[in-house]
């Protein structure tokens, strides 16, 4: 690219360079030959009206005969003789002469000499005398040639010059661009790391800060695209592990059931693991077509009324309130709020199972609250539960993570419950944000941004 680039600008420089040469030594032929032409033509008519003015002296002094024929040569020599040092031949005839106006110039070359040749006629009115002016202007065009042979050659120089310095600027110019290029390559070799260093603030610098955003971006997507792929890595790895356990209790109690010989209790029995397992699985499918439906899902949004919201959550939560011996206390200081109602009770009753089986059983105190805060409400539940580590907090939301893996099993979880909280947050355009404290508690707060 940097050659072919060099090379057409190197020939347009070239043939405007010559073309300009060419057009400047034709205008010096042209202005040097009409220079001397004219200095010719002035030089003949001083001379015809000089050389004419003195033989009429001399025709009053003698009208004719033989002495005023050598007095007329006399004048005439007198004249060749002085021109003649001005490198100016004349020859004077008394042969007609048909135009008698104007004198016939003529250009003519002698070997390597150069002359200008005028013939005309004398103005007198009493003779008919022709004469022939040749002027000779070797110097002249030998100095004219050597102005033409100079300005060729010192074209020729500075082309040369300005290859030399055509090549470096180009070079400097395309230098950024082969940096760019160098760049790109090692991008798309996988070192999206890369930068490049700008300096100055022209088109190249924008060039480079452009590509610089560009690489960011791409490290970024690359970033993103390799989390994703090791989040869905680990969505495959849990799932499989999930699937798995109740698989292998239900084919273990199934070929139980099979080969041994059991009592109607035991029969009783292992048919309660097996549905129990089967139960879990259950749970799993229903809570990831969940998630699958809520993904780009619109929701039906209509004003709901928080305080019986409320209600209905502690209603709701009845059973494992009792079973953990514990307490929910709420507090709706916000009336309303806008979003899909099903959902908003799924996400809360969610939120408070997990604060519940967070406590100690007999000391478990919830708390459901609805706050304003400028042009959002805020949904909190907090607890005075077990906490949990900071480093583990931004997993929560990963389906399939679990703090307590024993307990949570045991309790009947199957670690999609923050995950599907997290859905319902996003369909809303609501922020969810979980802050912990080991042996503290834990509160979640959804913050949803008034319409």
């Amino acid at each position: 690219m940097k050659l072919k680039t060099f090379l057409a600008a190197y020939m347009l420089f070239l043939s405007i360079l010559f073309v300009s040469i060419g057009i400047v030594s034709a205008h010096m032929t042209s202005s040097t030959t009409y220079m001397l032409q004219e200095k010719a033509s002035r030089e003949f008519q001083t001379i015809s009206t000089s050389l004419a003015r003195d033989i009429a002296a001399v025709f009053s002094r003698f009208p004719g005969g033989y002495e005023y024929q050598m007095a007329a040569n006399n004048i005439f020599s007198g004249y060749i003789h002085y021109y003649r040092q001005h490198n100016i031949v004349l020859t004077l005839t008394s042969m007609p002469v048909v135009n008698r106006e104007h004198g016939v110039i003529t250009f003519r070359q002698e070997d390597s000499r150069h002359f200008i040749s005028i013939i005309g006629a004398l103005p007198v009115d009493f003779g008919e005398y022709q004469l022939s002016y040749t002027l000779d202007i070797t110097g002249n065009i030998t100095d004219m040639q050597e102005i033409q042979r100079y300005l060729w050659v010192t074209s020729i120089v500075v082309s040369v010059i300005a290859a030399g310095f055509l090549y470096a600027i180009l070079h400097r110019i395309f230098k950024p661009l082969v940096i760019v290029a160098k760049a790109a390559g090692e991008i798309a070799d996988g070192q999206y790391g890369n930068r490049i260093t700008v300096k100055g603030n022209n088109e190249l610098a924008a060039v480079a800060i452009a590509f610089n955003r560009m690489s960011q971006q791409i490290e970024s997507q690359i970033s993103l695209l390799e989390d994703e792929a090791e989040r869905k890595q680990h969505f495959v790895d849990s799932f499989a592990h999930e699937i798995r356990t109740p698989l292998t209790s239900i084919y273990g109690y199934a070929e139980y059931l099979h080969k041994a010989s059991l009592t109607e209790g035991e029969l009783v029995e292992s048919a309660g693991y097996i549905m129990s397992e089967a139960d879990h699985m259950k749970k799993v499918a229903n809570s990831l077509l969940e998630l699958a439906t809520l993904r780009n899902y619109e929701p039906e949004i209509s004003p709901i009324f928080i305080p019986e919201l409320f209600i209905e959550i502690k209603q709701g939560l009845e059973k494992p309130l009792n079973e953990r011996k514990a307490e929910l206390r709420t507090q709706a200081l916000a009336p309303y709020i806008e979003g899909q109602r099903d959902l908003i009770k799924s996400l809360l009753l969610n939120l408070c199972n997990n604060a519940i089986k967070a406590c100690e059983p007999g000391e478990g105190v919830v708390r459901l609250s609805a706050t304003v805060e400028g042009q959002s409400i805020i949904i909190a539940v907090d607890d005075n539960g077990c906490g949990i580590h900071s480093d583990q907090i931004p997993k929560l939301t990963e389906p399939f993570f679990r703090v307590d893996k024993a307990r949570t099993r045991e309790q009947g979880g199957v670690g999609l419950g923050l995950a599907l909280c997290k859905q319902i947050a996003d369909v809303h355009n609501a922020k969810m944000t979980i802050d912990s404290i080991p042996g503290i508690g834990t509160m979640v707060r959804v913050k949803f941004t008034k319409p």
